[in-house]
């Protein structure tokens, strides 16, 4: 397990950065080079058959969706061929936009052992936060792979820049979406015989690739949990673990986990960035975005995720 807090200048810094930090959490690095089809750098690394490729691009979007970026997708295996961006068996990447450097600060997150991960925090401006990271689902169920990709984009367009339920956001583990960005998660389920099994969150519920999962949407596993806020005798708030559903046929759903050391809470009480203690753990909480800014400005209102720190 580990944990660290750096900054960086730009996206291909931090990556670099991440590559370092990968390692001392237990991860293998297989390639960390330049990107051929897009400016940027590739970042290829595993935990045991968890295999992953992170990346930078500098360039593309527009004003309501940004640049510059981090892209990141799941696959098996690596192949050292002259495009990092192609691997096996891989998923569609998810997207982290506006990822505008210097950093104010940079907190990485990371284990290994059964259910490895990388959770990387950035804090673009102060206050401002972004989320991306990999790893495997403490999982549950007939499910094998579990592995999952996340990042998180939010939708600059002036309508809706300050509303936090909306869904031309698109955040981690949260199944409310518009299709205004790409999905922000994906899952690897395999099961019933098939393999490689992505799923992200659609447009369309009847997609036999659904991701269920959040809580922005009141039919959301933790629709229920985030309206309950922060105790009004402590002031503190639960976390929650982002549970994730698959649909499996006649309407039925079945859980395949969530993912470990990372949960959902509300920022009631709490200040961005604020560590917590609850029992022996420490965790840190950060806004999904930015917490409360005025109106006309990035708002994710109350939402929040929280890390644990394992040193």
């Amino acid at each position: 397990m580990a944990y660290l807090t750096s900054s960086a200048n730009d996206p291909n810094e931090l990556l670099d950065k991440l590559r370092l930090f990968a390692s001392i959490a237990g991860w293998t690095i297989d390639g960390f080079r330049d990107r051929t089809v897009a400016s940027g750098k590739a970042l290829s690394l595993h935990s045991g058959s968890l295999h992953a490729t992170l990346m930078s691009q500098t360039t593309g979007g527009d004003s309501n969706n940004p640049s510059p970026f981090f892209l990141g997708f799941g696959h098996t295996g690596y192949a050292a061929n002259a495009n990092p961006d192609v691997q096996n068996e891989a998923s569609l990447p998810v997207w982290t936009n506006y990822v505008q450097g210097p950093y104010s600060a940079v907190y990485f997150f990371g284990g290994s052992g059964a259910s490895p991960y990388l959770h990387v925090v950035m804090e673009t401006q102060a206050g401002t936060f972004k989320h991306f990271g990999t790893g495997r689902l403490i999982t549950q169920g007939v499910v094998n792979t579990g592995q999952y990709v996340y990042g998180s984009q939010w939708y600059y367009h002036n309508t809706y820049i300050d509303s936090p339920n909306a869904g031309q956001h698109s955040v981690a583990f949260d199944d409310t979406f518009a299709n205004y960005v790409s999905p922000s998660t994906r899952v690897r389920a395999d099961y019933d015989g098939i393999a490689p099994r992505w799923h992200a969150i659609p447009t369309d519920n009847n997609d036999s690739r659904r991701l269920v999962c959040g809580w922005r949407s009141a039919a959301s596993p933790l629709g229920l949990p985030q309206r309950t806020g922060h105790s009004t005798l402590t002031g503190r708030a639960p976390g929650y673990p982002l549970w994730c559903a698959v649909p499996r046929g006649a309407g039925l759903f079945s859980g395949i986990g969530h993912p470990p050391d990372l949960r959902f809470i509300r920022l009631d009480s709490y200040a961005p960035g604020e560590e917590v203690s609850l029992g022996t753990d420490r965790w840190k909480v950060f806004p999904v975005h930015r917490k409360q800014g005025p109106v006309g400005s990035p708002t994710s209102g109350l939402y929040g995720y929280a890390y644990r720190i394992n040193e």
